[in-house]
């Protein structure tokens, strides 16, 4: 009975290592929203890394080679250069493989491509410096940093590949649930077809939905997948590779995404553990909840706004817009004013019930959102 229980407790903390001890595992010199070149040169050195080529204005391109085992996983991120979640993600992970997954490195090659877009990193765009969606540029492939991946692709010949995106803090599921986290396997064609690359992709999200789910309950959700060919996922799958989209999403109070990337990095490892483990029935896939769009980042309520009559008590959505401080190298996030009237179908990440204030607002004049944002306490923590 005694070696039953010891032998329990063994597994349990096998299996919750990656939650119990992701503080003593995370890369702590990497923070915030603004990762470029220089935040990861630093830590890159650690790895087997080699310069795979050059940006559009000239700005490596680095790629690293992590574990010996015989199964070959392709994983990149920024290729929209403002989305930095899984980039900070995949180092956690780094870190973890190091220094308690071990049985993991044996087993798998991890070619990774940390910033494809260093340009657009440098200066927070989601283009490169060319003003390409990268992830538009699958087929035609004119830019360098395309076809740097592409090039890798077929010099590595992956039996997997993960795509490491970010999306807005407007994605939701069900009962108004943010998006914390969301997986997608790519479409191959219109109708969705269900080929044995995509089967198998479907499988990995499903196992990694069951894991992720128990953590975060509610949070876990299913990104579009509707097709289009120019996009490097759907390009994969087509080439017959089981492509996996992660999408990191965004946790209440967390607009560094420092929370999400702990997720970032558990789902990365859940997915590495699926392709070696896996059994379960890729059609659960299905029953993920998916995106929606029902959220913003502050909901205003019963705000009295300026009228010809007088004025009106109405209510207001407020999103950020994120803008690179260049001089200070951080991310600021600018309020501004989303939709105004009946909202009932869009919930903040924080509400705010302006029925006690008397001022009248003219959102037609130029300091209004100044003078909103006056009174909203909350917005000074956001930075």
């Amino acid at each position: 009975m005694f070696t039953i229980v010891i032998n329990s407790i063994i597994i349990f903390v096998f299996i919750m290592k990656e939650i119990k001890f992701y503080n003593n595992y995370k890369v702590q010199s990497l923070y915030g929203r603004y990762i470029i070149n220089e935040s990861i040169e630093p830590v890159i050195t650690k790895y087997s890394f080699n310069i795979a080529g050059y940006s559009v204005n000239n700005l490596p391109v680095y790629s690293l080679m992590y574990g010996n085992g015989d199964i070959k996983i392709l994983l990149w991120s920024q290729m929209h250069g403002n989305e930095s979640t899984s980039t900070k993600a995949l180092f956690d992970l780094l870190s973890f493989l190091e220094n308690y997954g071990k049985e993991l490195k044996s087993k798998i090659s991890l070619k990774i491509i940390p910033i494809l877009n260093p340009d657009g990193a440098k200066n927070y765009t989601r283009e490169n410096f060319n003003n390409i969606d990268l992830n538009r540029d699958a087929q035609n492939l004119t830019q360098p940093e395309s076809k740097i991946l592409r090039n890798i692709y077929d010099d590595f010949k992956p039996d997997f590949c993960f795509n490491l995106h970010d999306q807005r803090t407007m994605y939701s599921l069900d009962n108004f649930n943010s998006s914390v986290i969301s997986f997608s396997s790519p479409s191959v064609d219109k109708i969705k077809s269900e080929t044995n690359s995509r089967i198998l992709s479907m499988q990995i999200i499903s196992s990694i939905y069951e894991k992720m789910n128990n953590i975060i309950p509610g949070n876990v959700g299913r990104y579009s997948d509707e097709f289009n060919i120019n996009c490097v996922g759907d390009t994969f799958q087509n080439l017959e590779t089981p492509t996996i989209l992660f999408e990191s999403g965004h946790y209440k109070n967390d607009y560094q995404r420092e929370i999400s990337r702990k997720f970032v990095c558990l789902g990365l490892i859940y997915a590495l553990k699926a392709i070696l483990n896996s059994k379960i029935d890729y059609k659960k896939y299905y029953q993920i909840p998916e995106n929606k769009k029902q959220l913003c980042d502050i909901k205003i309520i019963n705000i009295k706004v300026k009228k010809d009559s007088g004025y009106k008590k109405t209510n207001m959505s407020i999103m950020f817009n994120e803008k690179l401080n260049l001089l200070e190298k951080k991310i600021e996030f600018i309020p501004v004013i989303f939709e105004v009237g009946k909202i009932h179908e869009i919930k903040g990440h924080l509400t705010i019930n302006f029925s006690k204030i008397d001022k009248i607002f003219n959102l037609n004049a130029s300091s209004s959102i100044s003078q909103i944002t006056d009174y909203i306490d909350k917005l000074r923590n956001i930075h």
